[in-house]
């Protein structure tokens, strides 16, 4: 840096005075609390050059060395200054953090502008140096200065290179282990966690003696925590935390307190009791000690948990604080049997603390109170509707909304069954009434009101017993409805759980009352029955449908839809898709529903000889045009006009129809 007349307000404005003492230069401010010793930092010169330079060069010589050395020391003094001054703002902010969590660690700083206008000033001053007097004993410090400028501004990529620089420019500095610490700090905000655990590993200098070890096993100890490795974390932040002193004690203390607090609540109360004794700040004592009552209700202290509350509630905090500790009483007061105490905290913690993150999670445990404790799901609705909009962006709302749709639909349930009971007793206290009423339709919404009530029990309310209680009742009174085979399956899955006895017989029942419900095969795996024996039940029913197409063609389609509906093999369920288009073709005379189950073939099943059969039935002229084109050389039963074709067995057959019958039922369906 060349000497200009720019140095000298700096040295008038900071009034920097250098004497020579003991063969080494100092610093001193005057009227300042700060004094910069300087002797360590630059390199000795020898009292002999220096007075050689006097007596040999002349007094301009030495005015310029000092002015060189004015300007070197002010612009290394003012970049110190302004950079303490920010990490005292950053010190305040941590200080004054009201909730302190791990989750927090890796969070950007987020510093406000005109402190990061601050740090570009101390980045610009450090880089002069480095310029001009990198080989100074102070170039490691504004190395580390701009490293953590960087640092501080999130500025995470130019600070890991600047902390890297400095770990292999200056290997042996008294500033390499900081520089470690905060290269591996920055990864960590980088989410890098293998690489801050790599860099332990290869660039720590493990001493005894290294005062700062604690700090490098603090941020080691918190990469394998984030990477699942739990002890490992436990045991370096244990190493740390007994090397630490004051309140970055404190902090790795309550970091333990807080990755023990599922895997060891005992163990992350005393953590949490230690670090309400070893902190000195008003915030970390008061987080702590609410904690350390959280851990205590979770064995079971009830007594204890809520005296700790109470003092605090008493000792005259923060109403951030004041209205957790409202929430965690109310909860210890519910967990420990004190409904009454419970709903009267939980009613004053929403009442006092209106649109507060608190106040939602209020509204949502009062209603699982009403809901599960006294079983009112509609104080229960109310209050879940209230926790939805109180502070929209917590969870508590959230899984609020969750609770009132299932509400929702209990209370839609409950009513479908209402007004379809009193209709079926209308129609039975007037049987003479000239309005025709489909009562099996009515029957099945009941039905399936029932077991989608029985369903939410089970699901969503965690009432079993109620659940088991509407799944017997379809079973007993709606024997022919549709979701009875499923009621079956249901109550069979919860006596699972209680009786397998009981489940057994129940899937028994399930099979011999609907052997080809599509829910055969489950059953029949948890009873030991083996799948072959399911498939040829169902080969036999396909022939009993056929052979009933004459007699009774409805009973042939209800007996070959179980088989579409079962979880058989493809080619199956192909032939009982076609035989049902076939019967309501040429039998009922439904040519719509036969090209609906026609087209169900050609696309479910696009691979199977069903299909080609079914193309033709849908497109005949296309067929017939390609049969004209095409002499066929052997005539077998694949190549027959499909409209002569009948689902058959081994034991029946059809006889042919005449062509011009054929005709017809081709422009009946090509009419359709």
């Amino acid at each position: 840096m060349s000497v200009s007349k720019r140095s000298t307000p700096l040295i008038n404005q900071y009034t920097i005075n250098l004497q020579i003492e003991n063969n080494c230069f100092k610093l001193h401010q005057p009227n300042s609390r700060v004094e910069l010793n300087l002797s360590h930092k630059i390199k000795r010169l020898p009292l002999l050059i220096i007075l050689s330079s006097f007596i040999f060069s002349g007094c301009s010589i030495w005015k310029n060395v000092m002015g060189e050395f004015n300007a070197y020391f002010n612009t290394y003094y003012n970049a110190k200054v302004t950079f303490e001054q920010v990490e005292q703002v950053l010190y305040n902010r941590v200080s004054s953090e009201k909730f302190l969590s791990i989750e927090k660690f890796d969070v950007e700083f987020n510093l406000p502008q005109n402190e990061k206008n601050k740090l570009d000033d101390v980045i610009k001053k450090c880089s002069k140096i480095l310029q001009y007097y990198l080989n100074t004993s102070v170039g490691d410090d504004a190395l580390l200065m701009i490293g953590k400028a960087y640092f501080y501004q999130d500025n995470y990529l130019g600070a890991e290179r600047k902390f890297a620089e400095l770990i292999s420019t200056f290997p042996k500095s008294k500033l390499y282990d900081e520089a470690l610490y905060f290269l591996m700090f920055t990864l960590s905000k980088e989410k890098k966690y293998e690489e801050v655990i790599i860099s332990f590993q290869t660039k720590a200098r493990h001493d005894t003696k290294n005062k700062n070890l604690w700090k490098l096993h603090k941020i080691y100890g918190l990469a394998k925590f984030r990477i699942g490795e739990i002890d490992s974390a436990i045991y370096y932040l244990n190493l740390a935390s007994q090397q630490a002193k004051g309140e970055d004690k404190a902090e790795i203390l309550f970091y333990l307190g807080e990755i023990n607090e599922e895997r060891n609540p005992s163990e992350s109360a005393k953590f949490y009791n230690n670090t309400s004794k070893t902190t000195k700040r008003t915030n970390l004592k008061i987080y702590s000690l609410i904690k350390y009552a959280i851990q205590q209700r979770k064995l079971g202290n009830y007594e204890l948990s809520e005296r700790v509350l109470n003092d605090l509630i008493h000792s005259n905090i923060d109403k951030d604080y004041e209205r957790k500790v409202y929430l965690e009483l109310a909860r210890t007061h519910h967990l420990s049997g004190k409904i009454e105490l419970a709903i009267q905290t939980y009613t004053y913690l929403d009442t006092t603390y209106k649109r507060t993150e608190e106040s939602a999670f209020g509204y949502f445990e009062l209603a699982r109170i009403y809901e599960t404790n006294l079983g009112k799901y509609d104080s229960a609705k109310l209050f879940y509707e209230k926790a939805q909009v109180e502070f929209p962006q917590s969870e508590a709302s959230r899984q609020a909304q969750r609770k009132s749709a299932v509400l929702n639909d209990y209370f839609r349930n409950h009513l479908i069954i209402s007004r379809n009971d009193s209709i079926l007793s209308s129609i039975k206290m007037n049987s003479d009434s000239v309005i025709t009423l489909n009562i099996d339709s009515i029957q099945n919404l009941i039905s399936q009101a029932k077991y989608s009530l029985a369903w939410t029990f089970y699901t969503s309310l965690n009432r079993v017993d109620s659940a088991i209680y509407y799944l017997k009742d379809i079973i007993e009174n709606h024997p022919e409805s549709p979701v009875t085979p499923r009621s079956y399956y249901l109550l069979g899955t919860i006596y699972e759980l209680i009786d397998t006895t009981k489940a057994k017989e129940i899937y028994l029942e399930l099979l011999r009352k609907f052997p080809y419900s599509e829910f055969s095969t489950q059953v029949a795996k948890f009873i030991g029955i083996k799948n072959e024996i399911i498939s040829d039940t169902l080969n036999k029913i396909y022939n009993i449908a056929i052979s009933l197409i004459d007699t009774d063609p409805e009973a042939a389609i209800k007996m070959l839809s179980t088989i579409c509906n079962h979880n058989s093999n493809s080619n199956l369920k192909a032939k009982a898709f076609y035989a049902i288009g076939w019967i309501n073709e040429y039998k009922l005379k439904n040519f719509a529903k036969a090209i609906e189950y026609y087209t169900n073939v050609l696309n479910n099943f696009p691979e199977s000889e069903y299909a080609k059969m079914a193309q033709i039935k849908l497109n005949p002229e296309k067929y017939e045009q390609s049969k004209a084109t095409t002499i066929p050389s052997v005539q077998t039963p694949a190549t027959k006009p499909v409209e002569q074709i009948k689902p058959t067995t081994k034991e029946t057959e059809e006889p042919e129809e005449e062509p011009r019958v054929r005709e017809r039922k081709r422009r009946r369906i090509d009419d359709n």
